[in-house]
C-alpha cells in the first residue's frame, strides 16, 4: 500500500475525495501539514492539561483552538467543529463536565496522531519491500473461523479488565497477565496469535518485551498500548514491532475495531 492508502484508512481525516484528486506536489504539502500536526501536537496537548489543573479554562480555549486550527488545517474537519462546538459552550459547563470532554478530545488526537505517524511509517516499509512478495501484511486470514488467543499485558488489572470488556463480544481468547516476565513465562507454553502489550510497566516495559517476544521467534502482531505520541516515542515502539496502538484511557469501541483487524 502507498500513503494515499494508508491515509485513507483514518477516519477523522476527511480526505476520500481530496487524496484521489491530489496531485504529487499536493500529496507531498499535504504530508508535510500531517508531520507539523504530529509534532506540535505533544506540547499543545501538555499546555493544556498544565491548565486544566489549574482550572484556568481561558489558557485552555487558547490551546483548544489551536488544536482546533491544527485540525482544520490537516481536514479533519469534523473533530475542529466538535472542538469549536465544546469551546462556545464552556461558560455554561460545570469544570468536571469540561475535563471530561478535554479528556476524550486529548485522547481522540492522540490516537490521530499516531495513526498518522503509523501511515507514514508503514507506507515506508512497503517501499523498502517493494521487491518483496507483494500483499504480505501482519494481519491474520479474515475469513479463518479459528479461536485466536490474544496474550494482554499490563501492570494496571482495572485497564486489563477494561480491555477484556470490549473484547466481550469478539470471539477470541484472552490470557492476560500483569508484567513482561509473567507474560514471558506464558511463551513457554503458548503461542498467541496476538500481543496487546501496555508500555509503561515496571521492570520489563512492553518496549522490552516485545524484543524479547521477536527474539524467542513469535511473529504475531503487536499492538501497543499507551498514552503519549511523541515522535521519537512512537518511533521506538515501530522499531520494536507495532502493527496498531490503543491509546489510553481506552475507548472499548475503538479497541475493539483495532483488535478486530487482526483476528
Amino acid at each position: 500500500m502507498n500513503i494515499r492508502e494508508y491515509l485513507h484508512t483514518i477516519p477523522e481525516l476527511n480526505i476520500t475525495k481530496r487524496l484521489q484528486m491530489m496531485t504529487k506536489s499536493q500529496l507531498e504539502l499535504y504530508a508535510e501539514s500531517l508531520h507539523t500536526f504530529t509534532e506540535k501536537f505533544p506540547s499543545e496537548e501538555g499546555e493544556v492539561k498544565a491548565a486544566m489543573e489549574k482550572r484556568d479554562i481561558k489558557t485552555v480555549i487558547i490551546h483548544l483552538t489551536s488544536l482546533r486550527d491544527m485540525l482544520a488545517g490537516i481536514h479533519a474537519e469534523e473533530l475542529a467543529n466538535d472542538c469549536w462546538k465544546h469551546i462556545n459552550s464552556f461558560d455554561e459547563e460545570r469544570p468536571e463536565k469540561i475535563e471530561a470532554y478535554v479528556s476524550y478530545f486529548l485522547s481522540t488526537l492522540t490516537s490521530l496522531s499516531i495513526d498518522i505517524q503509523l501511515a507514514f511509517f508503514k507506507a515506508e516499509e512497503d517501499e523498502k519491500n517493494s521487491g518483496q512478495s507483494a500483499g504480505k501484511t501482519n494481519e491474520v486470514n479474515p475469513e479463518s473461523s479459528e479461536i485466536k488467543s490474544i496474550l494482554a499485558v499490563d501492570d494496571d488489572t482495572y485497564c486489563l479488565d477494561t480491555f477484556k470488556a470490549a473484547l466481550k463480544e469478539v470471539p477470541c481468547k484472552i490470557i492476560a497477565v500483569t508484567s513482561g516476565l509473567g507474560a514471558l513465562g506464558v511463551l513457554s507454553k503458548i503461542r498467541p496469535e496476538l500481543f496487546v502489550l501496555d508500555i509503561e510497566m515496571p521492570g520489563m516495559d512492553g518496549i522490552k518485551l516485545a524484543q524479547e517476544i521477536r527474539a524467542q521467534g513469535h511473529d504475531a502482531p503487536i499492538i501497543f498500548i499507551t498514552g503519549k505520541s511523541t515522535k521519537e516515542y512512537v518511533q521506538k515502539c515501530m522499531q520494536a514491532g507495532a502493527a496498531d496502538f490503543i491509546v489510553k484511557p481506552i475507548v472499548p469501541q475503538d479497541a475493539a475495531n483495532r483488535i478486530k483487524k487482526f483476528l
